[in-house]
């Protein structure tokens, strides 16, 4: 499949009002690799920041396209860029006693830290039996 067709099919794809998908691909030089990344522009709810109350838009990550997909695979990544996006923004919304808890922006390094010690799991003493 070539770009123009990669660019065509996802050119077909709708979702939510001010949430569009990208198709771009590198530069030549690093591979020419076609990817698309989901767009939400300030029209979106989603571009509401749970941490600032500023609109802003975003872009989600890159989903990487390869030329031998066919037309499925190529819709099937555009659906699932799009549940990744929401999936990252229920993590940022949603809140425990007023903490984004799941937040995808929290330090992997700083969860290391409190995973180091067993007084922070929290585990029924029966977890692993099916009572």
């Amino acid at each position: 499949m070539r770009f123009y067709d990669m660019a065509e099919i996802v050119g077909r794809i709708t979702y939510k009002p001010g949430w569009t998908i990208l198709i771009d691909h590198d530069r030549m030089d690093q591979g020419g690799r076609a990817y698309i990344q989901v767009v939400v522009d300030e029209s979106a709810e989603a571009s509401l920041c749970p941490f600032t109350g500023e609109r802003k838009q975003w872009k989600g990550g890159k989903r990487y396209l390869s030329y031998h997909m066919c037309k499925q695979e190529v819709v099937g990544a555009c659906l699932g860029a799009i549940k990744d996006a929401e999936m990252h923004e229920l993590h940022e919304w949603f809140k425990y006693r007023g903490k984004s808890i799941y937040s995808p922006h929290l330090d992997p390094d700083a969860l290391h830290e409190l995973a180091r010690f067993s007084k922070n799991y929290d585990v029924r003493d029966n977890a692993m039996t099916p009572e």
